[in-house]
């Protein structure tokens, strides 16, 4: 199914680099890191985050460019030149992960061959969006003036704003989530609200890392500001605990059900109303997302209903 072979070539791509011979060990990172800017607003800057520009596009952009700093983190140094050089044609069967359609999972109604053409058509989108926002370099095609040659790519910093757009580089600290978040397909499985949500708390994580290994992190109203996400992106934190990506601590005086605390007005006097604590289980995403999220929806265990 396209799926396994989307998932086994993502997995190859971490494991081996992008090295032909497929016995050569690539970098291998257990984390992949993404600059702050792209999540969320710096002190002292007029431009906001890039995120929240995402989030309300249709397709595959926002998982594009996550993508994008996968490939390069696993085939590119801090000090290396990154570069991109898919190909939106068939290739030979030994270089599978040299063709886009190889390693992008989208929705698609059409048979295989079919898919794979809609899929390249999806990612040509994708990619003049994120070029609309800075986040990549397109040349002008040579043969098609006043068109762009989208197999001439550049990948732009994700920190990138309409005046200072420089070229990527393999950041060495930022925010970080697990490499099974690609491996595993969840960054194809989630919604682009999901993803949203998952990374704006893990930028919580990486700000306030012994808060979130004792208690968790939370997102309170001036928090969310930072971010720039619309509030039914922050609804999706209850999905993410669904499928057992985090788990969530309510103030015990929460219904679970309506959200509302008891005798709001006397313990917020008292400044006892405790936001809900979350904490990413980045353990969980090792298990495959789409039979993960497939069971949580249609067949769910005794723990998923739980959770629910």
């Amino acid at each position: 199914m396209l799926h396994e072979e989307v998932r086994q070539n993502l997995e190859d791509l971490w494991q081996y680099g992008g090295n032909r011979d497929g016995k050569t060990p690539g970098i291998r990172p257990n984390w992949i890191r993404i600059r702050p800017p792209f999540l969320m607003r710096q002190p002292e800057t007029d431009h906001g985050p890039i995120l929240p520009h995402l989030v309300p596009t249709r397709g595959l952009p926002l998982r594009l460019e996550l993508l994008m700093l996968f490939d390069a983190q696993c085939r590119y140094g801090p000090k290396d030149r990154v570069r991109i050089d898919r190909t939106f044609e068939a290739v030979e069967a030994n270089a599978p992960i040299k063709s886009w359609q190889k390693v992008v999972l989208s929705d698609t109604n059409s048979d295989y061959r079919e898919a794979a053409a809609l899929r390249g058509r999806q990612i040509k989108e994708a990619l003049r969006v994120l070029y609309d926002q800075h986040l990549v370099n397109i040349e002008p095609d040579r043969s098609r003036p006043g068109r762009r040659d989208l197999s001439r790519i550049t990948l732009l910093s994700e920190a990138s704003t309409p005046v200072n757009r420089p070229r990527y580089t393999v950041p060495t600290a930022g925010v970080y989530i697990s490499r099974h978040f690609f491996t595993s397909l969840w960054v194809f499985a989630l919604t682009n609200t999901e993803i949203a949500t998952f990374l704006a708390l893990s930028a919580r994580r990486a700000i306030f890392p012994t808060a979130h290994s004792d208690s968790g992190v939370y997102v309170v109203q001036r928090h969310r500001g930072q971010f720039g996400l619309k509030d039914n992106t922050w609804r999706s934190a209850r999905e993410l605990h669904a499928f057992g990506l985090v788990d969530r601590v309510h103030d015990a005086h929460r219904d679970t059900e309506t959200g509302r605390i008891s005798d709001l007005g006397a313990r917020w006097k008292n400044h006892e109303v405790m936001p809900t604590h979350f904490t990413i289980i980045d353990d969980a995403m090792v298990q495959p997302a789409l039979p993960a999220i497939d069971r949580v929806l249609n067949n769910p265990t005794p723990e998923d209903e739980m959770r629910s």
